[in-house]
């Protein structure tokens, strides 16, 4: 075995490490959200906004980072994404208002940009064979979904400790580790030849923004949409005329990976989405510790521990079409338990989280392996960012989409009490978490967190259904699709 290939494998923990960290980043504040509600007292625009702004920062910057480090060298735009990171993360724990803890999550979600694409990248730079490679990726995935998963834990723990601050206080320090090890152990990437297409990276940037915001916390709707199409077509339409286009177009033609970028979308909606739905409802409803609520989710990320584990060798056995098919099929079972009721039950909610988490693992290490494996070494970067374009902008629409989703169920089905003053009723039909703090002092306290929590397992199970219903549709169209494959190699 080569000096190389034994490197490898302890590389890609330090890789691991700031994947990680960019994946907690995405769900921390799932549960440290009533803390940090209570101190800083942000409107419930600004609640969404703080949780949705890392990843729809992120989002728009993937493709030009992916491919910038293609065209410099991938171990030093890694680095440089380090230090942002780091820099980002002090900003959030020391910010005294909204306005300032808005602007450092969005400086996060820069930092989050320049790392994820390139440490996917270097995957293939690392792993040339693809048996190691697709175990590779499954470690990735998996350290990627758990950290999305293990974002809650960590937040409960933190919040309980020291407050809301603390969840960004654990980044630096390992931040400062990887930096070191990146230097001293990962290899040099050599530069690309191909020159680096600015417009173009402007012009896929702008679209995917343009579409983020559409849907976004304040609902940029038609005309950001609307822009964000223009430019996004502006761009197809530069890289089929260029002689070097920053993203190849030809590796949405190639087999699985519309269905792979499809997967990886609709699998981190989900997962975070649907994440902090279920943190707020464990602790509102449930009457649990950030901690405990915390520990219920730790089935999540057990399972997909396990199915980032067993991926590798079903891959190799089944295909990537069947494994993401099936990964779907498990997803949309589990999720209904809790749609049809299932939500009181440690249980049935136990099995519900277990099986979701095992089903997306599942479909996103097949998801990963299909887009990385169709691209050529020397355009890792671009179908990189490819994937975790969907992985961002599937986190951030997540949230906005099944944000926005519960709060209107939320606010539909909530009864307000006789005798509650005005402004306690608009501060209770703001959220669940809001109604706790309503309650306080009044008469009908008792009344009306029944009612908050009512309506909050209410906006809960029909975000469930919605989820299952999303992933039914996804099993359905990765069977026809393989069939149709099928049908047309023969």
């Amino acid at each position: 075995m080569t000096r190389a290939r034994v490197r490898a494998w302890p590389l890609l923990a330090v890789l691991g490490a700031g994947l990680f960290l960019v994946a907690v980043d995405a769900t921390v504040l799932h549960v440290a959200l009533p803390d940090l509600v209570r101190q800083l007292r942000p409107g419930a625009a600004a609640q969404v906004w703080i949780v949705a702004v890392y990843p729809l920062t992120a989002a728009p910057l993937l493709l030009p980072c992916g491919t910038l480090g293609d065209r410099f060298g991938r171990r030093r735009v890694l680095v440089a994404g380090y230090a942002v990171f780091g820099a980002a993360s002090l900003g959030c724990a020391l910010a005294p208002d909204v306005p300032a803890l808005l602007a450092a999550r969005a400086a996060l979600g820069v930092g989050g940009a320049m790392i994820m694409p390139v440490t996917m990248a270097l995957l293939r730079e690392l792993f040339p064979d693809r048996h190691e490679r697709r175990t590779a990726i499954a470690v990735c995935g998996g350290v990627a979904g758990t950290g999305s998963v293990f974002g809650p834990v960590l937040g409960g723990l933190l919040v309980e400790a020291w407050g809301w601050r603390a969840t960004f206080l654990v980044n630096p320090p390992v931040i400062l580790a990887a930096v070191g090890a990146a230097l001293r152990w990962l290899p040099r990437s050599p530069p690309g030849r191909e020159p680096w297409d600015a417009l173009s990276a402007v012009l896929a940037a702008g679209g995917v923004l343009g579409i983020a915001f559409a849907a976004g916390p304040s609902g940029g709707g038609f005309g950001a949409g609307a822009a964000g199409c223009v430019l996004l077509a502006l761009f197809v339409r530069r890289q089929r005329r260029a002689r070097t286009p920053l993203l190849d177009l030809a590796l949405f033609r190639r087999p699985g990976v519309p269905a792979a970028v499809g997967g990886v979308l609709l699998v981190m909606s989900t997962l975070v989405g649907l994440g902090l739905l279920l943190a707020q409802y464990l602790q509102v409803v449930l009457g649990l510790s950030p901690a405990a609520a915390a520990a219920r989710l730790l089935l999540v990320l057990g399972a997909s521990a396990v199915g980032s584990v067993v991926a590798p060798a079903l891959l190799a056995r089944f295909g990537n079409a069947r494994v993401r098919t099936a990964g779907f099929a498990l997803a949309a079972a589990s999720l209904g338990i809790p749609a049809a009721g299932g939500l009181a039950s440690p249980w049935w909610l136990g099995g519900a989280l277990t099986g979701a988490g095992l089903g997306m693992a599942l479909a996103l290490t097949s998801s990963t392996d299909t887009l990385l494996s169709a691209a050529p070494a020397g355009r890792a970067g671009g179908a990189a960012a490819v994937e975790k374009t969907g992985y961002e902008l599937g986190a951030g629409l997540g949230t906005t989409a099944f944000g926005s989703l519960a709060a209107a169920v939320y606010a539909a089905r909530l009864v307000i009490p006789a005798g509650v003053p005005d402004a306690a009723a608009r501060l209770a039909a703001a959220g669940p978490a809001q109604a706790e703090a309503a309650a306080h002092g009044l008469t009908a306290a008792a009344e009306l967190l029944t009612a908050a929590r009512a309506a909050c397992t209410a906006s809960v199970q029909l975000a469930a259904a919605v989820a299952c219903g999303l992933f039914a549709l996804a099993a359905l169209f990765s069977t026809w699709s393989r069939n149709g494959a099928s049908t047309t190699a023969v």
